[in-house]
C-alpha cells in the first residue's frame, strides 16, 4: 500500500508540474496579445469582457455583461445572421460590422467568432473577438486563481494521502479536471492566435522564432517549418523573409539585447504589392524582457486612401492658386495706384485683403509641398555649401522685424567657417526661416531669441538651433510636433495664423538630406529647435548624389 501511495504521490507531483508548465505556457501566450474580445453564452448574452474591449467600446464591464451582442453593432440584421450561424458553425467566422461605441461613435471593425462546445459537441456559447487580446489577462488571472485554488486543495489532500487511498484518488480526479480545463484554455488561446487578422511572430530572448500564425505564412509565402526555431540571422537566408528581417535588424529591440523595451515601426511591400506595417514591442514578464512580439498589419487600403487624399489636395490647391494669384496682382495694382489714388480707408481695406490673400497663397504652397513630399516628388537641387552662407543673409532680413517686436536676438556663429555640407539652399533656407518665424511669433515683447551654428567634430556634422523664451509646448503634445496640421493647444488662441504644416515640411527636408531634426521645450519657459546635417567632402558628395 505504501509503494502504491508513493507512486500515486509521484504521479500527483508530476501532474502538478504539468499544470505549472501549462499555466506558464498559457501565461506566455496570453499576456501580450493585443485583442479585445468577449465571451458570449448560447443565448447571445455577454458573459465577460476584457479591458481592451472596454477601451474600444467605451462600455465598462457592468454595462456589457448580461446584454445581448446586438447593442454593440449597427447592422442588426447581420448580427441576427451571426447568432443563427453560431450554434451550427464549427469553424471560426469572420465578418465586418460597424461598432457603436458608448459615445455613439461608429467604428468599422472586423469580428471573429469561435464556438464553444463540450465533449459531446453541445453548443456552450462562443468567443467574439474585435481587436486586442487583453481579455487573456482576465483569463490569466482567473486561471491563476483556479490553479492556486486547486493547488491548495492538492496540498490538503496530499496531507491526507496516508490516511486514505480514496482521498488520494479524489485529488487525482480534481487534478485531471484542472488539467483538462487548462488544456482547453490553451486551445482557445491558440485558436485566437490562429484566427487573428494580423500576422504575429514571437521571438524569445535570444531572437529565435518560437511562434508564427497563418497570416505570416500568407504574407511572406513561407511555412512555419521554415521559420520556427530559427534565429534572426538564419532567416536572412530566406528570400521571401529578407525584407522583414532587414527591417527588424534595424530595430533597437534586437540590437540592444535583452534590456531594451523600445518600440519599433516600419513599412515594407511584399511580393503581392501589399503595404505592410511592421510593429514590434518587447514582451515583459516581472520587469524582465523574455522576448519580442512582431505584428504585421496590411495597410494597403489605408495607403490607397491616403494617396487619393493627397491627389485631391494637390488638384484643389492647383485650382485655388490661379485665382489667388490673380487677386494678388489685382490688389497690388490697386495699392500701387495704377488705377488711381486710394484714400486711407480704401488703402487699409485693400492692404488687409492683400495680406489675407498672401496667407492663403502660403497655405496653398504648404499643401502642395506636403503633397509632393508624400508622393516623393519634392525634388532637391543639391550643392556643397557653407551653412553660414545660407543662414547669415536670412538672419539679416529678420533683424528689423525682431527688433520691432521688442525681442532681444543673440547670434552665435563660429568666426571660422564651418565645413561644407550637401544642401538644397532653397529648402534649407525654408527650414531656418520656419524656425526663426516660429520663435518670433511665440515670443512676447521683452523675450529673447538665440540662433546658434556649431560644428560637432565627434559626429562630423553641422548643427543649427533656434532658441526662444516663448510660450513653450505642452509635454503631452511633444509627440505630435512634427506631424501634419499640428498646432499646440496653448498658442491657438494667441496666434491664429499658420497652417500647422511648417515643421512637418522641415522634418522631411532635413531627413531627405540625411540629417536629424529634434527639439526641447517646456511650457511657459520656451523651446529650442535643432537640425543637423552631415559634413561631406567632394568625394562623399558625389557618392551621395549617386545614391539619390
Amino acid at each position: 500500500m505504501t509503494e502504491e501511495n508513493n507512486l500515486l504521490k509521484k504521479n500527483l507531483e508530476r501532474i502538478k508540474e504539468d499544470l505549472d508548465d501549462l499555466q506558464r505556457y498559457v501565461d506566455d501566450l496570453t499576456m501580450f496579445l493585443p485583442l479585445a474580445f468577449c465571451t458570449v453564452n448560447p443565448l447571445n448574452l455577454i458573459l465577460g469582457v476584457n479591458q481592451s474591449f472596454q477601451t474600444l467600446t467605451g462600455y465598462d464591464e457592468m454595462e456589457s455583461i448580461g446584454n445581448s451582442i446586438d447593442f454593440l453593432f449597427l447592422e442588426k440584421s447581420k448580427v441576427q445572421e451571426l447568432k443563427e450561424e453560431m450554434p451550427v458553425q464549427k469553424d471560426s467566422i469572420q465578418k465586418e460590422f460597424v461598432l457603436l461605441k458608448k459615445n455613439n461613435e461608429k467604428v468599422p471593425v472586423s469580428v471573429s467568432t469561435l464556438a464553444r462546445r463540450d465533449n459531446n459537441d453541445n453548443f456552450l456559447g462562443y468567443f467574439l473577438v474585435i481587436t486586442d487580446i487583453s481579455e487573456t489577462k482576465e483569463f490569466q488571472k482567473k486561471l491563476e486563481e483556479r490553479v492556486s485554488e486547486k493547488t491548495k486543495e492538492l496540498e490538503i489532500k496530499n496531507v491526507e494521502v496516508t490516511e486514505s487511498r480514496l482521498a488520494l484518488l479524489n485529488i487525482l480526479e480534481d487534478v485531471e479536471d484542472a488539467w483538462k480545463k487548462a488544456e482547453e484554455e490553451k486551445n482557445k488561446t491558440m485558436a485566437i492566435i490562429t484566427n487573428f487578422t494580423d500576422g504575429l511572430m514571437v521571438f524569445d530572448r535570444d531572437n529565435v522564432v518560437r511562434l508564427i500564425n497563418p497570416k505570416i505564412e500568407k504574407f511572406f509565402y513561407i511555412s512555419s517549418e521554415e521559420v520556427i526555431n530559427k534565429s534572426l540571422n538564419e532567416l536572412k537566408d530566406s528570400k521571401n523573409m529578407l525584407p522583414l528581417i532587414e527591417s527588424l535588424s534595424e530595430s533597437s529591440l534586437f540590437q540592444n539585447g535583452n534590456g531594451s523595451t523600445d518600440q519599433f515601426r516600419a513599412e515594407l511591400v511584399n511580393k503581392d504589392n501589399l503595404t505592410l506595417d511592421i510593429s514590434e514591442v518587447s514582451i515583459i514578464n516581472e520587469d524582465e524582457k523574455i522576448g519580442s512580439l512582431v505584428v504585421v498589419h496590411d495597410i494597403t487600403r489605408e495607403k490607397m486612401i491616403e494617396a487619393m487624399k493627397s491627389e485631391f489636395v494637390s488638384i484643389a490647391a492647383h485650382q485655388l492658386r490661379t485665382p489667388l494669384s490673380a487677386i494678388k496682382w489685382t490688389m497690388r495694382i490697386l495699392l500701387d495706384g495704377d488705377l488711381g489714388e486710394l484714400n486711407e480707408d480704401q488703402k487699409g481695406l485693400v492692404e488687409k485683403t492683400y495680406s489675407s490673400n498672401e496667407r492663403m497663397i502660403s497655405l496653398i504652397n504648404d499643401l502642395l509641398n506636403v503633397t509632393r513630399i508624400e508622393e516623393g516628388r519634392y525634388l532637391y537641387q543639391l550643392e556643397l555649401s557653407h551653412i553660414e552662407d545660407i543662414a547669415v543673409p536670412l538672419i539679416e532680413s529678420y533683424k528689423t522685424e525682431i527688433k520691432r517686436r521688442g525681442i532681444k536676438f543673440n547670434i552665435n556663429i563660429p568666426k571660422k567657417k564651418t565645413p561644407k555640407i550637401a544642401t538644397d539652399v532653397g529648402k534649407i533656407t525654408l527650414v531656418i526661416q520656419n524656425f526663426i518665424e516660429n520663435a518670433m511669433k511665440y515670443t512676447n515683447q521683452g523675450g529673447v531669441m538665440e540662433l546658434n551654428i556649431s560644428y560637432n567634430k565627434e559626429k562630423d556634422e553641422i548643427e543649427v538651433s533656434v532658441k526662444d523664451s516663448g510660450v513653450g509646448i505642452p509635454k503631452d503634445q511633444h509627440g505630435r510636433v512634427f506631424t501634419k496640421f499640428f498646432r499646440a493647444k496653448n498658442i491657438i488662441k494667441m496666434e491664429t495664423e499658420g497652417s500647422g504644416l511648417g515643421l512637418f515640411i522641415c522634418k522631411n527636408i532635413v531627413e531627405a538630406h540625411k540629417g536629424r531634426v529634434w527639439f526641447e521645450s517646456e511650457e511657459g519657459v520656451g523651446s529650442t529647435f535643432y537640425f543637423s546635417l552631415p559634413v561631406r567632402s567632394q568625394e562623399e558628395f558625389d557618392d551621395f548624389l549617386k545614391k539619390l
